[in-house]
């Protein structure tokens, strides 16, 4: 950075979110990389994307783009260790990766409920076990995990979709008590519908539902739900840990 430039918000700080080649994700990754961090994320398939994406966000600094399935039992405490290799720690994660589908309640099978747990929740458990181990040693940290307002409030939304979001909702609140006392904020922003990613699994009566009732009248961009996880993954942070933060359009004011 050149001189008398301010620095970024996460100027130096070791930031992985996951599912980052795509919709929030891409949106995250593009702030956090912006504000001067050294960026990880995670893709599963498209690595042609990702390369994309990778190179890209290289112009502002250190990039890596790690390949994973986090719902491989083994996947999520590779990830931490192959960024921790890479820059000796971390000081950020940001647990975005997820999956949905708009399956009546009735037609969820013990497949569809099984293989969505194992991304929207059991994965976040053992990247949060995984970065919480890293994050001890060092006396400091952040954990910011995307949820839904699925999971907040009671709205038309798949069944096994909001079961997930409302246990990261129940996860971030235990992690910030049991974290707090070694440095370590975690929160959660519970996101209304976003351009791109999950936004095609919504069908579009109740996205026509949602934009009625959204007090801004549009649905968000990516890089708006990226600034506010850039703040709450930064240093800047020092007070709000345990907080459910809704951002949606004032959709559920």
């Amino acid at each position: 950075m050149s001189s008398g430039m301010l620095e970024g918000l996460l100027h130096g700080r070791r930031v992985l979110v996951t599912g980052g080649s795509g919709g929030i994700g891409q949106g995250i990754c593009e702030v956090v990389a912006r504000e001067g961090a050294r960026l990880a994320f995670t893709y599963h398939g498209n690595a042609a994307s990702a390369e994309a994406t990778r190179a890209r966000l290289a112009t502002h600094g250190e990039v890596i783009a790690i390949q994973a399935d986090l719902r491989e039992r083994d996947a999520p405490a590779r990830v931490v260790a192959e960024v921790e290799a890479a820059w000796g720690g971390l000081d950020a994660l940001v647990n975005n990766a997820a999956v949905s589908e708009a399956v009546p309640f009735v037609l969820i099978d013990d497949d569809d409920w099984e293989d969505l747990m194992a991304l929207n929740v059991t994965a976040v458990f053992r990247l949060c076990r995984a970065a919480a181990r890293a994050m001890v040693r060092q006396k400091y940290g952040r954990i910011v995990n995307i949820g839904s307002i699925a999971g907040t409030r009671s709205i038309a939304s798949p069944v096994h979709y909001a079961t997930s979001k409302g246990a990261i909702e129940g996860m971030t609140r235990s992690l910030a008590h049991e974290l707090g006392r070694y440095g370590i904020l975690t929160n959660c922003v519970a996101a209304g519908i976003f351009e791109g990613g999950l936004r095609s699994t919504i069908p579009e009566h109740h996205q026509k539902r949602y934009l009625e009732s959204c007090a801004l009248g549009r649905i968000g961009t990516p890089a708006e739900c990226g600034e506010l996880v850039a703040w709450l993954a930064s240093a800047r942070n020092t007070y709000l840990n345990g907080s459910v933060l809704i951002l949606d359009g004032g959709t559920l004011a």
